[in-house]
């Protein structure tokens, strides 16, 4: 009889699609590295099992780093098992089942998004197997989720391209670690070793995305450090209203420049004055009675926030409880793997259509959490759902890449289950959902201008008037939030005359940048087109960051294994370490484009085109290896001593 195989990405999912295939994993099925029925056979990979070649497996003189050998560019490349007992096992036995006569289906398992696609294809390519292929493209594991994609499996072509954009992906890595790397190592390696003393010649670690993010890390240091604070002053009036006998204060406001402003000025800056002028408007208004100029009372609602992505979970854990990115990262995929969660390495914060009419089994899931059960019961109230596939601003297909946002599955579970972190990281991902089917909350704002001898003060607060989706995070209608004013503004009215009981002199110094955190640095990292001043450049790579969701965190976790960066273990803020400081120097005058956000955005952007098809693999390599080319040559025409930089 013949059989169906399926190979999962890790052990831990294994068992997700045994349990639809009817198939018992059994201790001894665990040693051996599969188990099977009458119909099926699943078995998983660890992960990678397969990795690309070391330059020396080309060339045995390319052993010894040497810069007469750069560009290393190979024709063809090279893959081979990862070197460890465990994975060259793993890999034979699928290799194995993979050639088994009756085995006549394959399917690919593997996570749904270009690293779990380059998983598979690896190992696919490596067994040397032609029988036909199938992939299952999952955006959760529960029970519903497995047999749907299952049912769903296409053939394993109609993801080509995400594979050649994966295969690209690895490739451009493997010339960018392999080639700067060495240069820079050959170069500077002595240099600055002498600079740091240490005893051995130092490797500098070069990446294409590694790099940029240190960058981002020094400078920012740089900025803080040559820092120079400016003091500014304003004016805080008191005032007494005469009729309404209201006793509230005012800023000082200036006037609207008709002539240029100070190009270096900023929007903050400009609300302030010198200590001499700031004096001089306070003698000017002396003795002068006020009026209230303008009263502006207005409802502003306030709408849920988007869902989450994987970088403003990780920004988010961090914010209420201290998170490292890469931990929250690892919580995430445990509760996927767990079926609670929808696959959490996505950049979309919004739903797709196909996955609205499956949201009240969600909710019907949650219901049955004691911890969700009464806000589910809210939602309820409300009457028919607030998100149905018309709800642009939750809902929108434009704006979903391979996966939609990261929300709650059916399957439900005891809080107390969990670990801590585990379960304040899934009660975030579950209050973020529920309050998308929340009213928005209502604030009362009063903003009052009030004129004292032709100059004007301005005087704001803000009220929570109705809770809408704030309910979900237990804020009080009562309580208010953000509000410059306790006194009740709405008292005034226009025209009243106001007596002017204080004048004072306020005085302010302007603050450096603040330091990255380790999850600030994450959302630093995916909004790279923040960077770009050209609109239609920034538009094109709007989507592409530094990095990918999946990732980032790893990223900054080896920029600190390797002495590059230090994270503080308590506050997250993340600075420089004296390595990682000189590296960028170096790099800054020897090939800067390598620290230059936009450029790894748009290499990024170029990987996004391959698996759209908007370009082909060749034109992507081609491009690369004229960059690769280019570059080395230009860090070879550098000055060779590292002081010289200095």
């Amino acid at each position: 009889m013949s059989k169906q195989l399926y190979i999962t990405e890790k052990p831990s999912v294994a068992g997700s699609f045994a349990n639809v295939l009817g198939i018992d994993i059994s201790k001894s099925d665990r040693s051996r590295g599969y188990a099977e029925n009458d119909q099926a056979i699943i078995s998983w990979c660890y992960g990678h099992l397969v990795t690309m070649a070391y330059p020396e497996e080309y060339d045995p003189a390319y052993k010894s780093w040497r810069v007469e050998h750069l560009p290393i560019i190979p024709k063809q490349y090279k893959y081979k098992i990862i070197d460890n007992a465990g994975t060259g096992k793993q890999f034979a036995v699928i290799k194995q089942l993979m050639h088994r006569p009756d085995v006549e289906m394959i399917y690919s398992c593997t996570d749904s998004g270009r690293e779990g696609e380059y998983i598979f294809r690896l190992v696919y390519q490596l067994s040397g197997t032609k029988k036909p292929a199938k992939r299952v493209w999952l955006s959760a594991h529960t029970e519903d989720a497995v047999k749907k994609g299952i049912a769903a499996a296409k053939d394993l072509s109609e993801y080509d391209s995400l594979s050649q954009a994966a295969y690209c992906r690895a490739k451009e890595d493997w010339l960018f670690g392999m080639n700067f790397s060495r240069i820079y190592t050959c170069q500077y390696g002595q240099g600055l070793s002498n600079r740091l003393k240490e005893k051995k010649r130092a490797v500098i670690a070069i990446g294409r995305v590694m790099t940029c993010v240190l960058g981002l890390v020094v400078n920012r240091e740089l900025e803080i450090r040559n820092f120079v604070p400016k003091t500014h002053y304003g004016i805080v009036a008191s005032f007494l209203s005469q009729d309404s006998r209201v006793e509230y204060k005012g800023k000082w406001q200036p006037k609207k420049a008709k002539g240029k402003k100070d190009p270096e000025a900023t929007e903050e800056e400009e609300k302030y004055l010198s200590q001499e002028d700031a004096q001089q408007i306070i003698e000017k208004l002396q003795g002068h009675e006020a009026a209230v100029k303008k009263v502006e009372i207005k409802a502003k609602k306030e709408a849920p926030p988007l869902l989450f992505n994987l970088a403003e979970l990780q920004s988010e854990a961090n914010k209420k409880y201290k998170l490292p990115v890469d931990k929250t990262l690892s919580i995430a995929q445990s509760l996927y793997e767990k079926k609670l969660i929808s696959y959490p390495r996505t950049d979309s914060r919004v739903l797709s259509t196909e996955i609205v009419g499956e949201l009240p089994q969600v909710l019907n899931g949650l219901y049955k959490n004691a911890a969700f059960k009464d806000a589910v019961i809210r939602i309820k109230d409300f009457g028919k759902l607030a998100i149905d596939k018309s709800s642009k601003r939750f809902v929108d297909d434009s704006k979903v890449t391979d996966h939609y946002a990261i929300i709650p599955t059916y399957v439900s579970t005891d809080l107390s289950r969990l670990d801590a972190d585990s379960r304040n990281v899934y009660s975030l991902i579950v209050k973020r959902f529920l309050a998308i089917f929340y009213p928005a909350a209502v604030y009362n704002t009063v903003k009052v201008e009030t004129e004292v001898a032709g100059e004007v003060f301005v005087t704001n607060s803000k009220t929570l008037k109705e809770a809408g989706w704030k309910e979900i995070y237990e804020v009080s209608p009562a309580k208010n939030e953000e509000e410059i004013s306790a006194a009740p503004l709405h008292l005034l009215t226009k025209k009243e005359k106001c007596a002017v009981t204080a004048l004072d002199l306020e005085e302010k110094e302007t603050k450096p940048p603040s330091r990255f955190s380790d999850a600030a640095l994450v959302l630093t990292m995916e909004k790279a087109g923040k960077y770009i001043e050209n609109e239609e450049l920034r538009e094109q790579i709007k989507t592409c960051g530094i990095g990918t969701s999946a990732t980032r965190a790893g990223i900054i976790k080896k920029l600190q294994d390797i002495g590059y960066i230090k994270i503080n273990a308590k506050t997250r803020i993340v600075t420089p370490e004296p390595k990682g400081e000189a590296i960028v120097e170096l790099v800054r005058q020897s090939a800067k484009e390598l620290l230059n956000p936009i450029l790894t955005a748009s290499w990024e952007k170029g990987l996004f085109m391959v698996q759209n098809k908007e370009i082909t693999p060749e034109e992507f390599e081609a491009k690369l290896t004229a960059y690769i080319t280019r570059t080395i040559e230009k860090v070879k025409r550098a000055p060779a001593n590292f002081n010289a930089f200095r």
